[in-house]
């Protein structure tokens, strides 16, 4: 701002008297136009922390008090020193800042020629300055007591943080299980916390004087050294690598290592830290998992996995016209033991067994394996005096006969064992596994503590049905299953009494199965309760629609042993039943007689319980036994299916006569007396027919009768046989 504008805007007349000037300075207009042109003049020359309109407040405040003091010449002096601390206090501590109010108030305030008034204004003019510089002394003493104090409190703060920050340090450092050591930069230990002293089996005062790289083993040195090279370069930018650490008595120990370089500020490195992490016990850990992975938990024997790598790794090493046997079998009747005895003692039972194999191997060049709950399997190389595949089935046999005592019983659990040998050019691991598996399945048909050697020819239904058995579910998934009808009738006049549900599947590729297989199958995929509960939904649906049109005929429906012994059976019959309108008692199923006389009682439960609900049940696979006999006489059967290997018995020999045939048609007598109707399945001629009348069977099925027919047909049929009115 120019001194002309200041002229201009301010009420300033030099040929006023003294009078006409005081009361000019006490005019409202003269005191506002005067702080604003100060507060213009104070903004230009300092940054001050207030709104323009707040500064002309505060100079307005101090032109005021400049004027009481020219009014009372003996507080001129104070006054001066006050307005010169409110300036200060206002923050107008600017280079130009007093200059400039000074020159202000001087141009304002001083008359024309010099006088009284001139004096008095001079010496308030000194007056301010001299409080403006003492203030701003004040000041600048004050913030630097002000500064001196934060400095001393952050230096006390960041001693105090120093300490908790070592102290911190020196807690970890002593009581980490991670051993560690500070270096020089050569390498010479300078400090080693205990855990370090522990790992490498060291005092303090030994590794001190010790360097790193001598710590290391001989034949890894070479490389630690070369490395630790590159990180004092900067060219790596920490170590981490797992060796081998000698120990003060001469082991070794396997040990992760860290090394980082510590640098001061200007970048230039002063120390090494070394971390050592003892993996010893990580090591056995890894060591005992890897164990288990590879063993059985309970004999320690090698599980079937490892038994297969070992298997591979004998058939690739051996010579190719050596030979391989492989011995897998499978404990008798187990499941008695477990829940008679309880899974203890079937616990102490498989690990003596396990013993005893062992000893059987011991001195061949064999291995034993545990491959499944009750499964072992022995594998053997044959050598010029290794027993051979008879020899050795009875040794295994002979010394699971030697009793086993536990608790002062003697158990003395019997083996099936299948057994392939081959030529160790001519062996797949898989296919060796596959042929003892198969050729295990066959000694238990034939009974219990039975041998048998895998038979070749046997191998390509063998595959068959496995595959077979493996697609099944997802062929039970996309409905590829077909439920037909085939007719009961009566053997004494051909009339139509029942009509009886059966399976069928057309796999892809392969000849269509029929019932039969199709439960055996099922048996083998595990899918025999679902084919249950599908097959009972489909008929029952299908007797429903029957049931619509007139034709109130009873269904009947086989049952496997596993399928009849499930606890869940009332329950999705139930489920079955109440889902359509016929009446339960028009559902007949056949229970196995193998179920039924079994020491579960599970399947006798079943038929009691179905009783109740009004479904009726019969028995079939019925062998003319005479605990057979006494079961029929005890639960509420319908009728009795003789077993279809009796049937046969008949097609070859139709006189009878022979022992087997003549006791069967004394049992039939036996059978009727109870009030159950005997039925024939599998007739196939008019002869047959006949001769099972004669012995006073009641009910036949089979290709005499009819073939299985399809619903639609099926509803033909009995169309056919339907009374008139019925028909009509």
């Amino acid at each position: 701002m120019s001194h002309a504008s200041s002229d201009r805007d301010l009420p300033i007349d030099d040929g006023a008297g003294q009078d006409e000037r005081v009361a000019t300075w006490e005019s409202g207009r003269w005191c506002a136009d005067l702080a604003t042109q100060w507060a213009r003049w104070l903004s230009h020359t300092a940054y001050i922390p207030m709104a323009l309109g707040s500064l002309e407040s505060e100079l307005r405040e101090l032109i005021e008090l400049i004027l009481e003091g020219l009014r009372q010449p003996e507080r001129i002096e104070t006054t001066g020193h006050s307005v010169g601390t409110r300036l200060v206090s206002l923050h107008a501590t600017g280079e130009d800042s007093l200059t400039r109010s000074l020159e202000l108030l001087c141009r304002t305030l001083l008359p024309g020629p010099s006088n009284e008034s001139a004096r008095r204004v001079l010496t308030l003019l000194a007056s301010v300055a001299s409080g403006y510089a003492e203030a701003d002394r004040g000041s600048a003493l004050e913030q630097q007591e002000t500064l001196k104090r934060a400095l001393l409190w952050s230096k006390l703060d960041a001693e105090r943080k120093l300490r908790v920050s070592e102290d911190r340090f020196r807690e970890v450092f002593n009581t980490t299980p991670i051993g560690i050591g500070l270096c020089d930069l050569d390498g010479t230990f300078r400090e080693v916390n205990p855990a370090l002293e522990r790992t490498l089996g060291y005092s303090a005062t030994e590794l001190v004087s010790t360097a790193v790289t001598e710590l290391f083993d001989p034949g890894e040195a070479e490389i630690v050294s070369a490395n630790y090279v590159e990180l004092l370069q900067g060219r790596r930018s920490g170590l981490r690598e797992r060796r081998n650490l000698v120990r003060a008595d001469g082991t070794k120990a396997w040990t992760y290592i860290a090394v980082s370089v510590l640098r001061d500020t200007d970048g230039e490195a002063y120390r090494i830290v070394l971390m050592v992490e003892d993996l010893r016990e990580l090591n056995d850990l890894q060591e005992q998992l890897y164990f288990q992975t590879l063993h059985d938990p309970i004999t320690g024997l090698a599980n079937r996995q490892h038994f297969r790598t070992r298997l591979e790794g004998a058939l690739a090493s051996f010579s190719p016209d050596e030979r391989l046997t492989l011995y897998q079998l499978r404990l008798d009747g187990f499941g008695l033991i477990n829940h008679g005895l309880g899974y203890e003692i079937g616990d102490s039972i498989v690990q003596s067994v396990a013993n005893r194999l062992s000893g059987l191997v011991r001195g061949e060049d064999g291995l034993v394996a545990r491959i499944g709950g009750t499964e072992f399997a022995v594998l053997l190389r044959q050598c010029p005096g290794t027993p051979g595949i008879a020899e050795f089935a009875e040794l295994i046999n002979a010394e699971l006969d030697e009793p086993i005592y536990i608790n002062g019983n003697g158990l003395a659990p019997t083996a099936s064992i299948g057994v392939v040998q081959r030529s160790v050019g001519d062996a797949e691991p898989t296919d060796m596994l596959w042929a003892a598996g198969v050729a295990l399945r066959s000694a238990e048909k034939a009974g219990k503590r039975q041998w048998a050697v895998f038979d070749p020819h046997r191998a390509p239904v063998e595959l068959t049905e496995a595959k077979l058995a493996a697609i099944m579910p997802g062929a039970l998934e996309l409905g590829e299953f077909e439920v037909g009808y085939r007719p009961l009738v009566s053997l004494a006049d051909g009339e139509l009494v029942a009509v009886e549900a059966r399976l069928a599947w057309q796999p892809e590729g392969h000849e269509r199965l029929e019932h039969d297989a199709c439960l055996r199958l099922a048996e083998r995929s595990g899918i025999t309760l679902a084919l249950r509960d599908w097959t009972l939904r489909t008929a029952w649906r299908q007797l429903s629609e029957w049931h619509a049109v007139g034709f109130d005929h009873q269904l009947v429906v086989g049952l496997s042993p596993n399928q009849s012994r499930d606890p869940d059976l009332v329950s999705r019959v139930r489920r079955v039943v109440e889902e359509e309108s016929p009446d339960p008692s028009r559902l007949l199923l056949c229970m196995s007689m193998t179920a039924l006389m079994g020491t579960g009682g599970e399947a006798a439960d079943n038929v009691a319980t179905l009783a109740d609900m009004g479904v009726r049940t019969a028995a079939h696979e019925f062998r003319a036994a005479p605990a057979e006999l006494r079961f029929l006489r005890k639960f509420p059967t319908r009728a009795v299916l003789l077993a279809p290997d009796l049937v046969r018995l008949a097609e070859e020999d139709e006189t009878f006569e022979s022992p087997e045939l003549r006791a069967l048609g004394g049992i039939v007598p036996l059978v009727r007396s109870c009030g159950i109707p005997l039925a024939v399945p599998e007739v196939r001629t008019g002869g047959q027919a006949r001769l099972w009348r004669e012995q006073g069977c009641d009910i036949g099925s089979g290709p005499f009768c009819s073939e299985v027919l399809s619903a639609s047909e099926m509803t033909e049929l009995l169309r056919e046989n339907a009374p008139a009115s019925d028909a009509s």
